[in-house]
């Protein structure tokens, strides 16, 4: 057998509940240590590596200029990279605050002492500022596409994303549509790959894993607008994973 490839785990801004789901992985995770040589993982390891590693996964958005100059290295230093989570994919929650006049922010949580602060105008993924391989999206990512994607990359093939909705995962469950019963859903618009985990139990989507290829965004728009919510409630939900304009233009550019 030959030499495992090494493997990397790296958290920037976020809650770190991606990596949190790996140690969640239990059943799997011998499985994983018998493909990959995880050599750096600060969250579960003592002693960690400087590099390089075969590939790399990393967690959360990039919200401070030194986190830009470290992702670089861990670019330079991988030969695969991987985003995972919602905060790596699309922004994620952080990046709520790109809706926000960042120096008013500043100045009202530390009033004149704000010239230690190292923070960018705009919280970005993390594709903004290097190449990405692959994605794997959601708040926490999926921790069964995970393992998915650490078998494929393992044997040098890609990870694969649904290119359709949760929609399509709701009726494949039989689930009872909640648009139709006049809630607040974001299925239509969202990425499949949870296996339609909240409405499956009575809870509307999020919009979590982002938005899925080529999405209409006016329909749904005009869906929800019926349904009575104002401009204002449907931009901040759509919003409320996705806040970058790298990876909302479409939407960004709605008029409301």
């Amino acid at each position: 057998m030959g030499k495992k490839p090494t493997v990397g785990i790296f958290g920037f801004t976020g809650c770190a509940g991606c990596q949190l789901n790996i140690l969640n992985i239990e059943d799997h995770l011998l499985d994983i240590l018998g493909l990959v040589d995880i050599t750096t993982w600060a969250m579960a390891k003592a002693e960690n590596s400087p590099g390089p590693w075969d590939i790399a996964f990393v967690e959360g958005s990039i919200a401070k200029e030194s986190e830009i100059e470290r992702v670089k290295k861990i670019r330079e230093n991988s030969g695969i990279l991987v985003a995972i989570g919602a905060c790596a994919t699309h922004g994620g929650l952080p990046a709520m605050r790109n809706q926000r006049n960042v120096e008013e922010m500043k100045v009202t949580v530390y009033g004149d002492k704000t010239g230690h602060l190292d923070v960018l105008d705009q919280i970005m993924p993390v594709s903004h500022y290097v190449k990405v391989d692959a994605e794997l999206p959601g708040c926490p990512m999926d921790k069964n596409e995970f393992v998915a994607a650490v078998q494929a990359i393992a044997v040098g093939k890609t990870p694969k994303i649904p290119n359709y909705s949760v929609c399509y995962e709701c009726k494949i469950r039989e689930n009872a549509c909640l648009l139709k019963e006049g809630k607040f859903c974001m299925g239509p618009v969202t990425v499949a790959g949870c296996d339609a985990l909240c409405p499956s139990r009575g809870a509307t989507c999020e919009g979590c894993r982002g938005p899925v290829a080529q999405v209409n965004w006016g329909a749904e728009f005009k869906i929800l607008k019926d349904l009575g919510a104002t401009p204002e409630e449907i931009k901040r939900r759509f919003l409320k994973y996705c806040s970058s304009t790298a990876t909302m233009p479409a939407f960004q550019e709605l008029s409301f």
